[in-house]
């Protein structure tokens, strides 16, 4: 049986609210941090995972096709809070969430590369003028938060590329995909008829999911700024993206894209 990991995210309910409809496979839920861990020691078989675990373990994994957690410009769920213009961060301490891997490798390429700045980053003080979220956490402050200043991070990254920002891959293990290749393939056709679905009916969905402090309209605006393709757009910025990732050093290199075909 699949081992699936569940990223515990309103970005890809719209997904995992009719897979786990379903028999066959077993879900595993978790923050992406902790899902990246998991698939990484053989815990899950597959799972959308941050794109930064994919281009550090690439031989590891196949990529599931035609299917991402993206946003084509703003994102509502990845986002800087901050207490002064984000110009002005050179030399500040900007705390970065726990629970993201693919999120501060980009917010670090834009402090360098687009800004020409370089932060004092740390994980240890949630109360620096300065912090980036993500998730559920991130999409409650960005209708709720009192910072002074609130950055989309897909935004910025659009405006500073022109292209869409890939969050999230959904991969495999390849040993699991090898084994057990009829079972995954069932899988990965089922997957991609329920995204293909996914955004058919988003107000049906509110029956289903609650966020405290977020309105109705809130909720469904977000589902459908959230983007589950994979096109050759999606993987021109991916590819930039893990180009400015191994120039700052938080890769070794550009890995190769190989797919679960």
């Amino acid at each position: 049986m699949l081992n699936v990991g569940q990223i515990d995210y309103a970005n890809v309910y719209p997904i995992f609210h009719h897979l786990q409809k379903l028999d066959g496979f077993n879900l595993v839920k978790g923050v992406p941090s902790y899902l990246n861990t998991a698939i990484r020691e053989g815990a899950i078989d597959l799972s959308p995972c941050s794109c930064i675990e994919y281009a550090r373990n690439p031989e590891n994994y196949y990529i599931i096709p035609n299917i991402s957690i993206s946003g084509i410009h703003e994102v509502q769920s990845v986002l800087l809070f901050s207490d002064v213009p984000i110009e002005e961060l050179g030399g500040e301490e900007v705390y970065l969430t726990s629970e993201s891997g693919t999120s501060i490798v980009l917010f670090e390429i834009l402090m360098r590369e687009r800004y020409g700045i370089t932060p004092n980053f740390t994980k240890d003080n949630p109360n620096a003028k300065a912090k980036v979220y993500i998730g559920d956490t991130a999409l409650f402050g960005y209708y709720n938060d009192k910072s002074k200043y609130i950055y989309d991070l897909g935004t910025l990254w659009n405006e500073f590329t022109g292209l869409p920002f890939v969050f999230a891959l959904w991969i495999i293990r390849k040993e699991k995909a090898d084994r057990d290749r009829d079972e995954v393939l069932e899988f990965t056709r089922t997957l991609d008829m329920i995204k293909k679905d996914s955004k058919t009916n988003l107000a049906a969905l509110i029956d289903h999911y609650q966020m405290k402090g977020l309105t109705t309209k809130q909720i469904i605006d977000y589902w459908e700024i959230i983007n589950y393709d994979l096109t050759d757009a999606h993987i021109q910025g991916l590819l930039k993206y893990f180009s400015y990732a191994a120039r700052i050093g938080r890769i070794k290199k550009v890995p190769s894209l190989d797919f679960f075909v």
